[in-house]
């Protein structure tokens, strides 16, 4: 033990008289730190939106659009919209596809998306039974950069998604908005309980038809009969127009009165908010009154007459003797807020408010008996009363605000229902006038119907007979569709908020994002791989630099090898944890890397210094230049296949093969602790698992370097004869 400490004051001193020698090993100890801090601070948030905003990327939209019906669509237009919402890329909108195409191919942008001229037309396709998929072209550029083509390749999902919620949304919008066609009501109930009976008395009068023509083709022998029998037909057949012309004309008078007598009740209701509106009014003009002469009184000077006055008139305004007033008419108001549970908070709102009115005479009462008392007690009840006066006008503020946005919007919706619902009516009912005017034209020239065949009145009859069969399934339809709870609950869903349902169909799941040891940015993420790196770099540079043989062994005796291994490795190792300490003191306070476990971290680091610093000084000790290679190609093979920047199982076989021998695998392993927080023994099995290494260096350093010593020696013979090779 002796000569290793000779060895390790031997180089101590030559180090610290040679200004040279000082000089590479500052050199040493900081090289190794900036390559870790550059490369993690490159790799900080490349994939954030901060980052990723600036790559450009190219839209444009030759979407023509459709209509349906009444309503326009262009998705394009829509997709346009909501990505300008979107902050995660640099969406650059050109005004033709061209112009965006040609930017690509220019590396102005990194990619460009063009939506198809018939995007729209396409969504709809099905619609018409012959699907065709709309189209969105996507180009990228390769050639720019390696990374930034997978970056941009989100650019795809974050279309198809905006695609899909513009598609699905709109759909919806518009079924639901349709549907309330269904759910209008009015006295008779919805727009099926006032058509059914209307579309009964219509089958009845097609069975009547069918029964005619039944014995009309009984009849079409009986060339006499003919004539009389087409007459009768004519007749049933022309009294049923008549009755579907009345019954319009009927639905649209009475939806002519009920629209009247809607917006007679909607101006009624206005007067009641006005009414309400102007006795709140007076309410805050009374306590504004009653603050004021709050303000104007103190201990000892006490007149409550006003006060007593105000307080008076509040409460015969919010209730009178007979319990009306303010009270009552918000009492009666509830049932125009929608929803049982709006209703009950409205109701208790209310009924605060008249607890606190009432309050207010105890509270007056409560002053004039501490005027008579302490000071103190006088400020405490005068600070109640104060206090109960503002708790009152809050209330009174939010009842009002309640009362002006939700129940006077409602009235002009039940309105516009009301008139949709008997537009509906008057369509439907015309439609079927318009059919048996047809059945009309063909009965009413009797000299045809004698000139026809057997089988062509058999015919006729045979599609009086669907009609009426399709007509008693409608009923039949409404009719058990009316008085089902689905359809029930059915109608209060599409009677809410048709454009907030179809936002939820069209994004029906919203994914809870739980993050397990979370890292607050890439650069920390990365961190492990490039500390634990350079860590190896600065271990290499330094197996290459330092001499690893003991030359000098005066005063020396009996050197053994073990004891020069040993001895020159000490300054290897010294200066192998300075450059640690300067890495990861850089790592917390210059890049400010996450981590939760600061000594742990640094003791990993440590501990792979050691590690390392052995394990390639063994190298270049006992294998020389070959060793110093080796330690080259150890760590290419490590920096490819150890999963610092990609997930081993996406790499090669070799590679995941290989990974279970890397020593950058259990050094990174213990650091990525340290950062994310632990899982069981993670740490200590990485930890432990590296003295595996020390004993693969001890046995190369101690054991092989005599039996590679002659051939090393023959080596370095031929490079000092090339004249070239140090």
């Amino acid at each position: 033990m002796i000569n290793v400490i000779k060895i390790i004051v031997a180089d101590i001193k030559r180090l610290s008289v040679n200004v040279v020698a000082m000089v590479v090993i500052i050199g040493l100890t900081v090289i190794p730190c900036l390559y870790a801090w550059f490369n993690i601070l490159s790799n900080w948030d490349p994939y954030g939106p901060d980052a990723t905003k600036n790559l450009q990327v190219a839209v444009a939209s030759s979407d023509q659009g459709i209509v349906i019906g009444n309503y326009e669509l262009n998705v394009g237009e829509i997709i346009i919209s909501n990505l300008k919402e979107n902050t995660t890329i640099g969406w650059v909108f050109t005004d033709t596809a061209q112009e965006a195409i040609s930017g690509v191919y220019s590396g102005k942008y990194y990619a460009a998306l063009v939506i198809d001229e018939e995007f729209s037309a396409d969504m709809i396709s099905f619609l018409g039974g012959e699907i065709e998929n709309p189209v969105i072209t996507y180009y990228e550029n390769d050639k720019k950069n390696a990374i930034a083509p997978k970056i941009t390749g989100k650019v795809k999902t974050a279309i198809e998604r905006e695609v899909d919620h513009a598609f699905v949304g709109t759909m919806a919008e518009v079924l639901l908005n349709a549907s309330e066609y269904f759910a209008t009501l009015n006295e008779q109930g919805n727009i099926t309980g006032q058509g059914i009976e209307k579309l009964e008395q219509l089958d009845s009068d097609l069975n009547g038809l069918i029964a005619i023509l039944d014995s009309y083709i009984a009849l079409s022998d009986a060339a006499d009969s003919i004539t009389e029998a087409g007459q009768a037909v004519a007749d049933s057949a022309g009294s049923i127009t008549s009755l579907a012309g009345q019954m319009a004309e009927n639905a649209q008078n009475t939806g002519a009165t009920a629209q009247a007598d809607i917006q007679k009740l909607k101006d009624e209701i206005d007067k009641k908010v006005g009414d309400i509106n102007s006795k709140f009014s007076n309410v805050d003009a009374s306590i504004a009154t009653i603050n004021n002469a709050l303000n104007g009184i103190s201990f000892g000077n006490i007149d409550t007459s006003q006060l007593q006055s105000e307080i008076n008139s509040i409460q015969k305004a919010w209730k009178d003797e007979e319990g009306k007033g303010l009270y009552q008419m918000l009492v009666d108001a509830k049932d125009f807020i929608p929803g049982a549970d709006a209703q009950q908070i409205y109701l208790a709102t209310v009924a605060q408010i008249d607890g606190e009115v009432s309050n207010l005479t105890t509270d007056l009462n409560n002053l004039v008996s501490a005027s008579a008392k302490t000071e103190a007690e006088f400020n405490e009840a005068k600070e109640k009363l104060t206090k109960d006066v503002a708790t009152v006008l809050a209330d009174t503020k939010t009842v009002r605000d309640d009362y002006l946005n939700k129940i006077s919007p409602l009235e002009q919706t039940a309105i516009n229902s009301a008139s949709s619902t008997i537009t509906e009516l008057e369509k439907l009912l015309n439609y079927n006038a318009q059919s048996i005017d047809l059945v009309i034209d063909n009965l009413e020239n009797y000299a045809d119907l004698i000139n026809q065949s057997k089988e062509t009145l058999v015919k006729s009859r045979d599609e009086a007979v669907e009609m009426e069969q399709q007509l008693a399934n409608l009923i039949a339809d409404i009719k058990g569709v009316s008085d089902n709870e689905a359809y029930q609950k059915f109608m209060t869903l599409v009677q809410s908020d048709p454009e907030l349902l179809s936002d939820f169909i069209s994004s029906p799941v919203d994914i809870s994002d739980e993050y397990i040891y979370p890292v607050a940015n890439n650069g920390s993420m990365t961190a492990p791989f490039y500390i634990v790196l350079s860590i190896w770099v600065g271990a290499l540079i330094m197996s290459t630099i330092l001499k690893t043989s003991v030359k000098d062994t005066s005063g020396m005796e009996n050197v053994k090898n073990w004891q020069c291994f040993v001895g020159r490795f000490f300054t290897t190792f010294v200066i192998g944890q300075i450059q640690t300490i300067i890495t990861v003191l850089g790592a917390f306070l210059f890049v400010g890397i996450q981590c939760q476990h600061y000594f742990l971290f640094w003791l990993a680091c440590a501990w792979t210094s050691f590690v390392y610093s052995l394990l390639l000084y063994s190298f270049a000790y006992s294998f020389g230049n070959i060793g110093e290679a080796l330690s080259v190609i150890l760590m290419v093979i490590q920096v490819a296949g150890a999963g610092g920047t990609f997930p081993i199982e996406v790499l090669p076989k070799v590679f995941q093969v290989l990974y279970k021998f890397m020593p950058f695998n259990y050094s990174m392993n213990a650091v990525r602790e340290c950062i994310g927080g632990f899982y069981e023994n993670t740490y200590q099995r990485c930890m432990l698992t590296l003295i595996v290494y020390v004993v693969i260096a001890v046995f190369i350093g101690v054991v092989l370097y005599h039996p590679f010593k002659i051939l090393n020696e023959k080596i370095e013979h031929s490079k000092e004869k090339s004249g070239i090779l140090l």
